[in-house]
């Protein structure tokens, strides 16, 4: 095989409630497109997901992997922060049993700290930065004869030892995007696997799929591509315009055709995924609703029956919201983030879109049309004070007594590589505890660390990551607080359900029920 791509999830996270799980399940939507693009170029490649490995086998066991694939290169995606520890891990241990196979890193994370992973790491030969099709087409050809990798767009390498980064000089265009299959799960090895069981963003240990959709309410998910980049400049996101430009060197946003993103849904719906994600509206409003309706009504012709989650960015109009309403399953949703009640502090964050008033009105239509909502909030931004959690917390409650189809969702905010609080930090007012690849590194190889409640930074006048992330669980804890249950009776049912973890409990009954 010329390249195996393997997906690395994040293994030991712990969260109270939940007790220990596996994170970042869901793989970045751009490596079936390498496979496939690969494919299409006439070199062999496919992809493993080693969550599923772990599942199916009981560990993952890269000897036998390597034995079976063979592969000249293994590629890893770092994309997300939380993957930094157990990538370089892996990375580790191929090398060590395995040298003579090139191991390539790519993603944001590795895009972004790519020269301080050359220069720490030995067990990492490759790094694609930014976009990667063409240059791991490239890679390929040039690691099976010449080895001429300068001319390897986007390429970081070492060269005499030191680490070389070639110019980001491949951008991926509308017209590639058109061409690559993101959809083909044939190229993921055990693939029924991974939709039954990882086609979500976690998953319990010790518990089966069935009782872990009952607790939850799961469905089998997975996102549509509909184009890279981003117009919003957001503080605390690391794939904001600013942070595209550094790491992608991608200037303009670029999204696919309404036909390729409809292939790609009926794909989801041949391989037995229950609903899609279509996460990205970063168009003017005309522009979008535009996109979306014809997207909606191909979809409907077509007989594609998914439940879909609809991010919109600007407020959508009543013409968006009836369409909506009667083009797509009664399951789907829009989703809209606000991120704060203030309009002040979405204004300093780049968050700010809409006023309260007109977000308001439009969910008031939304009542009227029937169309389901979730107002997705954030917790720990820079410059949130004390009045402005508790203000926060106030709107929230006032917004589900005043509409009916509304569902507030409040996350914590957790500082991401890349992003403009990240690089700007004193025009924020945060002093970050994360700076380099390292520091992430560090910080995920701690199984107890609660990325759900840490932000990874300290922001100057106002409440600190303790005081803040005790708020979020009295206030905005998804498992006890949507219902508005009292903070004293949360914090004893989340004690509760702690203990009942640790004694085995769950995974008693859930041995009880897949047994009988």
């Amino acid at each position: 095989m010329d390249i195996l791509f393997l997906h690395v999830p994040k293994f030991s996270n712990y969260y109270k409630p939940i007790d220990k799980f596996s994170f970042i399940n869901l793989p970045p939507v751009g490596v079936l497109g390498l496979a496939d693009y690969l494919r299409q170029n006439h070199y062999d490649s496919r992809m493993i997901h080693l969550g599923v490995e772990r599942h199916k086998h009981g560990a993952i066991d890269l000897d036998r992997i390597i034995a079976e694939e063979r592969p000249a290169i293994i590629g890893l995606s770092l994309h997300w922060h939380f993957q930094s520890y157990d990538v370089i891990e892996v990375a580790r241990k191929i090398k060590h049993s395995h040298p003579e196979i090139a191991v390539l890193l790519g993603g944001f994370t590795a895009s972004y700290f790519a020269e301080e992973i050359l220069r720490s790491f030995d067990c990492v030969d490759f790094i694609i930065r930014g976009d990667a099709e063409v240059p791991v087409a490239e890679l390929v050809a040039q690691h099976r004869s010449g080895r001429d990798y300068p001319r390897v767009p986007n390429l970081a390498f070492r060269r005499d030892g030191a680490p070389t980064l070639n110019p980001i000089s491949y951008v991926a265009d509308a017209k590639m995007l058109d061409s690559i299959c993101f959809t083909d799960f044939t190229l993921m090895k055990d693939w029924p696997v991974f939709v039954e069981s990882f086609s979500r963003y976690l998953s319990l240990d010790g518990l089966s799929p069935a009782t872990q959709k009952a607790i939850f309410g799961w469905k089998k998910v997975y996102q549509v591509l509909l184009g890279r980049g981003c117009n919003g400049n957001c503080s605390y996101c690391g794939g904001s315009r600013e942070a595209q430009q550094i790491i992608n060197n991608r200037s303009t946003v670029c999204m696919r055709s309404v036909d390729s993103v409809l292939a790609s849904l009926q794909d989801l719906q041949r391989f037995g995924f229950d609903a899609t994600c279509l996460a990205l509206d970063p168009l003017p409003r005309e522009k979008a609703e535009e996109f979306y309706i014809a997207l909606f009504e191909g979809m409907q012709r077509l007989g594609i029956s998914l439940s879909c989650e609809v991010e919109r960015y600007s407020l959508p109009s009543r013409e968006f919201l009836r369409r909506f309403r009667e083009l797509l399953p009664g399951d789907s949703f829009v989703t809209l983030s606000p991120n704060s009640h203030s309009e002040e502090i979405r204004r300093k964050n780049g968050l700010y879109r809409y006023s309260n008033q007109e977000l308001e009105d439009c969910l008031r239509v939304m009542d009227e049309e029937g169309v389901s909502c979730a107002l997705f909030f954030t917790c720990g931004l820079p410059f949130e004070n004390r009045d402005a959690l508790k203000g926060m917390a106030q709107y929230q409650q006032e917004l589900r007594k005043r509409f009916k189809r509304v569902q507030c969702k409040t996350s914590m905010i957790e500082i991401e590589p890349g992003s403009p609080m990240s690089r700007e930090s004193g025009a924020y007012g945060v002093e970050p505890q994360r700076t380099t690849f390292e520091d992430y590194r560090r910080y995920h190889s701690q199984p107890f660390q609660n990325h759900f409640l840490e932000m990874g930074y300290e922001r100057s006048g106002c409440p600190g990551q303790a005081e803040t992330s005790h708020f979020f669980c009295s206030n905005f804890c998804s498992h006890f607080r949507t219902g508005g249950v009292h903070p004293l009776l949360a914090r004893t049912a989340c004690h509760a359900m702690s203990a009942m973890w640790k004694i085995g409990a769950f995974r008693l009954i859930d041995k009880i029920f897949s047994t009988g």
